[in-house]
């Protein structure tokens, strides 16, 4: 039998967790494989190891594991990966599978522009768009570059990129933008609003000199589900 499981990095909040179902349940509903659960990396009841364990006895003997997060870093590059590893050291007749993160994909992109342009930016404003990033892995920077290209090419804007973490930081980037132009549009690249879309909207409301307008996040658009599947479908015969 072949199974799905998402991994989900999991909030502090319960309705944001429900929200993260909801949005995972429209993926399920778009696949054939009879047996596909939700793990959370920041949940102790549901951790990958519980999740897991629960769809081998329930008779799986290939699991795609599909990281629901944006881009590569920690948490996709080490700790998913070393969680597979110890499903597969207890159970080495299961086949694993470990999907791409989607942040990059033309979809999410889309949905991106589509947040800012709902704030109607004029032909002299600046646009900035913040995303988690990383200190210790270049991936996310490199994609989010991609991102804010397309982004740009969609608005016909010059697009700006910020780091909550890592370079360019938002912060410096959001100063210099600033200091040149009287309306900024800036938006969070984060999959929903949460504490560090806060974090980051504090930080921004610290800086003076010009009228900011915040877009939504992706929100969890039902628009990314496709970019979702076809993660799935790249790495599951």
């Amino acid at each position: 039998m072949k199974a799905i499981m998402y991994v989900a990095h999991g909030s502090r909040l319960p309705e944001k967790n429900r929200e993260f179902r909801h949005f995972v349940e429209q993926i399920m509903q778009k696949r054939p494989e009879s047996c596909q659960k939700i793990a959370f990396l920041e949940k102790e009841d549901e951790t990958m190891a519980i999740i897991g364990e629960s769809i081998i006895a329930a008779g799986a003997k290939e699991i795609t594991v599909v990281p629901m997060l944006l881009f590569p870093a920690m948490h996709a590059t080490k700790d998913i990966p070393d969680q597979v590893a110890q499903l597969k050291k207890q159970h080495p007749d299961v086949v694993f599978r470990i999907a791409d993160t989607f942040g990059a994909e033309q979809e999410v992109a889309a949905v991106a522009a589509a947040k800012i342009k709902a704030t109607r930016p004029d032909q002299d404003a600046a646009i900035l768009v913040i995303a988690h990033g990383s200190a210790s892995y270049a991936e996310p920077r490199t994609e989010m570059q991609t991102v804010t290209a397309s982004i740009a090419t969609q608005l016909q804007l010059p697009v700006a990129l910020g780091m909550l973490h890592g370079e360019p930081n938002y912060r410096t980037i959001a100063t210099e933008l600033a200091a040149k132009h009287e309306n900024v549009h800036w938006m969070p690249y984060f999959l929903f609003q949460g504490q560090l879309v806060d974090k980051i909207r504090a930080g921004i409301s610290e800086i003076s000199g010009t009228q900011w307008h915040e877009a939504d996040s992706l929100d969890l658009d039902t628009a990314m589900i496709t970019a979702v599947i076809r993660k799935i479908t790249e790495v599951t015969p």
